[in-house]
């Protein structure tokens, strides 16, 4: 028993990768906060604005995202004005834009992510930052 016990403390992915989310979760949270926007709804910002006409379907598949866990992080993002969601001509489907508002803060946002950057950077180092970059790339490739 205490074998299989030390073989899932040394080596469960899930473990392992729930460590480094918790971590960089708080250090993405924590720079983001005086913006106030979460690192989920920051991402958001960023999708809205990369993806044309976009809509719950697309950003749910650009993000990785359910459409039900999207849409409750977006409610709060149009409560505060930095996302517009109108009708579209097919009811079933509903236009997503980044207001004025939302590019402001987006734009303060963005020098405390690219705070937030630098020190995980250096935290990780950069050598194994680059090639985090790049394996993560391609797991995500591999999943979607």
């Amino acid at each position: 028993m205490k074998e299989r016990c030390l073989n899932v403390a040394q080596t469960c992915m899930f473990n392992k990768t729930r460590a480094i989310s918790r971590y960089v979760t708080n250090l993405y949270a924590n720079a983001l906060k005086d913006v106030g926007v979460t690192p989920v709804q920051f991402s958001m910002l960023t999708a809205v604005q990369l993806i044309s006409n976009a809509n719950v379907n697309n950003l749910s598949n650009a993000l990785m995202m359910d459409r039900t866990t999207l849409n409750r992080n977006l409610k709060p993002l149009v409560r505060d004005g930095f996302i517009d969601i109108q009708e579209s001509t097919d009811r079933r489907e509903r236009k997503i834009s980044i207001t004025q508002e939302g590019k402001e803060v987006y734009e303060k946002g963005y020098k405390k992510w690219e705070e937030a950057q630098r020190e995980l950077e250096e935290v990780i180092g950069t050598e194994d930052w680059l090639t985090m970059n790049s394996l993560f790339d391609t797991i995500i490739a591999r999943i979607k």
